[in-house]
């Protein structure tokens, strides 16, 4: 008896010292800090996986703990954020499961509470006792009056969204019929969205285990998972009044560093875009152009997960960011959770991550918002893939080559990118090109176009020090470059351009 005593308190303590606090965490249908995924089969066409989380928290006079749910655009049909929210949509302090999260130590019991919303939602409180005996009964609300009843509390699978983990499930049912599932250790598993207390509302089910933000699908380095070498290839097509795109634009974009610094992600790259001009109704057409190379960078807080180039990160399902002055001014960019499963390809594979845009308008009980339209500025990520953003507007990933063990991957065909983001000596041998190679005494330049005035070519030795200098007339297509008296070697020769950036050619001296 002794012994087992023993065991007992070993394994009580050690259980204390991985998870301190567990006694007061236990049954907590949601804890501060993390983020967690609901889903419904009934709902899952339109917005595949709800995110949400608590995100302030205070001490009541009497001595509660309470904590509040992030606010949350609402559409006014009693949904949810919709993959496309095109109908009416309302700011509300009521999320899926409601407001606000109270513990009351006295009673031993948890409340979900919504707050009332003019006449689309009545103030509503529910009372949850895990802990209760098997088979008690409670008011669980006065308005409307419902009971609540512990129908088990019994060691079982979570769900079957998170495979074999099992952990002690209390079962919760309402006298209206609606069933909650909570778990000592993960929270809500199982419950009605919006509190609801009759009627056909769909069960929301967890569809991860609570989560992190480094464990989230929203984490930056989830995201954005990418190496330097990577490669990834962007199509735009513009359509015209008569429907046909008169252009396309394809951007090729290649990965020159990654680094840690503090809490941040830092990414640094080179990208190249081709316009195509299409002939069709209403479109001119024409010869192709290339821009020129231009450089970039993506900064990421891996400790909030914002962005500055992205700005819809990481809000959660409804949650909303204004901006905009002036005309535009009350413009919200809405997150939409995570959608269903796309199948596998370089936009993604499994589910998105994605954000619209919304516009306010006055109708009735204060402003709403909505979508007007499918065609509104749209985003989307890919956390299974960690390309970034898959989809911004018009421009989607088509193509990507990724270096994974040190061998690329390629998904998509570089058709529309061929010569984009020529190499160093590519860019050197389309402008120039110097025989004989190695050279004795003299090499000869040879430009593809006439020099512009102000061209000039300058030799230096391996160690950098320039051993040789001269302009190029303008309108000249060759010139010498002497090498007597100069020990043998490796040159470099870079041709000084006005007009664009000067290119380096390699020169060996016999």
């Amino acid at each position: 008896m002794r012994s087992s005593f023993c065991v007992i308190f070993v394994l009580s303590l050690l259980v204390g010292i991985a998870h301190p606090g567990l006694g007061q965490q236990a049954w907590r249908p949601f804890r501060p800090g993390l983020i967690y995924s609901f889903t419904t089969a009934r709902s899952s066409n339109l917005v595949g996986t709800y995110l949400l989380r608590l995100d302030s928290a205070y001490a009541a006079a009497g001595g509660d703990s309470v904590w509040a749910f992030n606010r949350l655009l609402r559409p006014l049909g009693g949904d949810v954020a919709m993959f496309f929210p095109t109908l009416a949509s309302r700011k509300s302090r009521n999320n899926l499961f409601g407001a606000r999260l109270r513990w009351t130590p006295s009673a031993d019991e948890f409340m979900l509470e919504n707050v009332a919303e003019g006449n689309f939602q009545a103030a509503f409180s529910l009372r949850l006792r895990p802990r209760a005996a098997v088979g008690s009964t409670w008011a669980a609300s006065t308005a409307p009056a419902l009971t609540a009843t512990l129908t088990s509390r019994t060691w079982q699978p979570v769900t079957a969204a998170v495979g074999s983990l099992s952990d002690s499930v209390a079962v919760i049912t309402l006298s209206s019929g609606q069933v909650l599932r909570l778990s000592r250790r993960y929270g809500l598993l199982a419950g009605p969205r919006w509190l609801a207390t009759s009627g056909p509302a769909p069960q929301w089910e967890v569809a991860e285990l609570p989560a992190t933000l480094a464990n989230s699908p929203v984490y930056p380095a989830t995201l954005f998972n990418l190496q330097p070498g990577d490669r990834l290839g962007y199509a735009a097509m513009f359509g015209s009044l008569g429907g046909l795109p008169c252009t396309g634009e394809f951007t090729l974009r290649v990965v020159q560093s990654r680094r840690l610094v503090g809490d941040s992600l830092l990414y640094t790259y080179r990208q190249q875009t081709r316009t195509v001009y299409y002939g069709s109704f209403m479109c001119a057409g024409g010869p192709p152009t290339v821009g020129p190379v231009r450089t970039g960078r993506l900064t990421f807080s891996l400790r909030t997960g914002q962005s500055p180039q992205f700005r819809a990160l990481p809000m959660l399902s409804g949650e909303y960011w204004e901006y905009g002055s002036g005309p535009r001014r009350g413009i919200l960019v809405l997150g939409l959770g995570l959608a269903g499963s796309l199948p596998a390809s370089c936009q993604g594979g499994g589910a998105t991550l994605n954000y619209q845009e919304i516009y306010p308008f006055g109708v009735g009980n204060g402003t709403q918002y909505s979508s007007v339209t499918d065609g509104n500025p749209y985003q989307s990520f890919a956390p299974q893939t960690g390309l970034g953003d898959i989809q911004t507007d018009e421009t989607y990933l088509t193509y990507s080559v990724r270096l994974t063990a040190g061998v690329p991957v390629t998904c998509g065909s570089p058709a529309d990118f061929v010569n984009l983001l020529p190499t160093r000596a590519a860019q050197a041998a389309a402008i120039a090109s110097l025989a004989p190679n190695p050279a004795a005494d003299q090499a000869i330049l040879t430009l593809t176009a006439p020099a512009r005035p102000g061209t000039r070519l300058v030799l230096r030795d391996a160690l950098g020090r320039t051993v040789w200098s001269a302009p190029v007339p303008a309108g000249q297509t060759e010139a010498g470059v002497p090498l007597v008296g100069q020990p043998a070697g490796l040159y470099l020769l870079q041709v000084e351009r006005p007009e664009a950036a000067p290119v380096t050619l390699r020169l060996t001296k016999e």
